[in-house]
């Protein structure tokens, strides 16, 4: 009786490995990209987050904003006080008064619009905020809006 195998079953061998191959590696791009949307949707997440609750926390302390804002465009700039809002390249940042410069988005997050809205009463003043916020490219590359808003400590009843 003959030991070995046939080129017939070799031929089967590394076609059964070839397909085995083929599903692992579609396995292990599938989980990549997984985790690269996952990464991407948490850091959009957590820079608009960030962004928002300081901007909204902000509004909520201030008595009145400045006319210095630019309300109902793109980008939008907000004067609070001695508080700034603004874009700046594609990084949101904040400068207080005479202070130094800090960025409220990461430098991997672009800030793609920025619209603040002002609506005043007798009583008081509210400010809306939209907000677009980009980041990855290419297949990973993924855009997030953020709402938010806040009525301006006054003489509201």
């Amino acid at each position: 009786m003959p030991r070995g195998y046939t080129i017939l079953e070799t031929v089967v061998y590394i076609g059964i490995l070839a397909v085995i191959a083929v599903l692992a590696l579609g396995a292990i791009l599938s989980v990549y990209q997984s985790f690269a949307k996952t990464q991407i949707e948490r850091k959009l997440a957590l820079s608009g987050d960030v962004a928002l609750e300081t901007m909204v926390k902000e509004l909520r302390a201030a008595t009145t904003t400045s006319p210095a804002g630019v309300f109902g465009a793109s980008p939008g700039a907000l004067q609070l006080g001695p508080k700034r809002f603004f874009i700046s390249g594609s990084t949101l940042q904040v400068k207080d008064g005479a202070g130094s410069l800090e960025n409220l988005t990461a430098s991997d997050v672009t800030v793609s619009a920025l619209i603040f809205y002002k609506t005043a009463s007798t009583n008081s003043e509210i400010v809306k905020i939209e907000m677009a916020l980009q980041a990855g490219s290419g297949i990973f590359s993924k855009t997030k809006n953020f709402y938010g808003s806040a009525v301006l400590r006054g003489n509201y009843k």
